[in-house]
């Protein structure tokens, strides 16, 4: 296993200790359908869809379904965002009786629609404020807490030292870093000397977060942090054997790329699991922009992709899928 810097684990959650591969928390992506799919190729502990505080406070059905854990057997967690104490304090209360293991703090989330809310990444520019809702919620909540958090602002107000002890002072149990600032979204290269010196300054775990999109990149960005485990968002989005990938290069090897049927069979999996999930046409619908990923790259795909965004369900997908896979 790819050498990594040892840490406090916190006793509550031990199943922690070996725990490598995570799945972000990504809005409209990581339902309960997508752990799912990434369950078997290795995702080791995988995140909801974050969700707002205030929508579960509110009863918010739509909202509550992002919440969607239960009889979930493999570690799971749920990322709260807001910008209130006391109402992601009563969230994380809501929280009592539900199936989850960690429930994470969004610090992280760049989306206009988020920050313009004061949530997400708009708290890395008060920290005051962030550390009065950490308190709250770990004082508040029935499982351990952990937050993600970016570099900071912008490129003026870089701050996740700073933000990182503070939160381990606060009592969260690891810190994930995504390593570009708010301002720069998604654009430019993650900076992983940024995650190398967080896991240098704290004691609690460093997951990283960040550029990984292979087997090779996990590699490096373990060999240059040290980092407790390395979390993955966009690049495991119709690509759930990214996970496998990890798993063989944290022991230094390789897999072989999944061929057009390997891929289409998991595919039908996911079309069938949304559907029990979810209905038929709600499912469908839910399910296109995943497959639309699954076959990026391969002949016809664009082509695919159209037919696919005018059916409404489970079956005509497949019938599509099938001629596809008969080519």
């Amino acid at each position: 296993m790819l050498e990594r810097k040892k840490t406090k684990i916190d006793p509550r959650v031990d199943w922690f200790e070996p725990v490598r591969r995570v799945l972000s928390p990504m809005a409209g992506v990581t339902d309960r359908s997508f752990r799912n799919a990434c369950r078997p190729f290795g995702a080791q502990l995988a995140f909801c869809e974050f969700t707002a505080a205030k929508g579960l406070i509110y009863d918010s059905p739509n909202t509550w379904k992002l919440v969607d854990t239960l009889d979930e057997v493999d570690p799971v967690g749920v990322q709260l965002f807001g910008n209130e104490p006391e109402a992601l304090a009563s969230a994380a209360r809501l929280m009592r009786g539900k199936r989850l293991d960690i429930l994470d703090l969004n610090y992280g989330c760049p989306a206009k629609k988020v920050v313009k809310k004061c949530g997400g990444s708009a708290l890395l520019a008060d920290l005051p404020l962030l550390e009065e809702i950490t308190k709250a919620v770990v004082q508040a909540s029935p499982v351990p807490v952990s937050a993600k958090i970016r570099t900071g602002w912008d490129e003026e107000s870089i701050n996740y030292i700073e933000t990182g002890l503070l939160l381990q002072d606060a009592g969260v149990c690891w810190v994930t870093l995504h390593g570009r600032s708010r301002a720069q979204k998604y654009r430019g290269e993650a900076s992983w000397d940024a995650i190398a010196e967080l896991v240098d300054a704290l004691d609690i775990p460093v997951i990283g977060n960040g550029d990984v999109v292979d087997g090779e990149s996990f590699s490096r960005m373990c060999e240059h942090t040290k980092c407790h485990a390395v979390m993955v968002g966009r690049g495991a989005i119709g690509n759930p054997w990214l996970f496998s990938e990890m798993e063989a290069a944290d022991r230094g090897q390789e897999t072989a790329k999944p061929s057009l049927d390997d891929i289409l069979d998991v595919v039908e999996i996911h079309i069938a699991d949304v559907g029990s999930l979810r209905g038929e046409v709600i499912g469908s619908r839910i399910v296109r922009k995943h497959i639309a990923r699954y076959i990026r790259g391969f002949d016809g795909a664009a082509a695919i992709r159209r037919e696919l965004y005018e059916t409404d369900t489970a079956e005509e997908m497949l019938s599509i899928l099938r001629e596809m896979r008969s080519k």
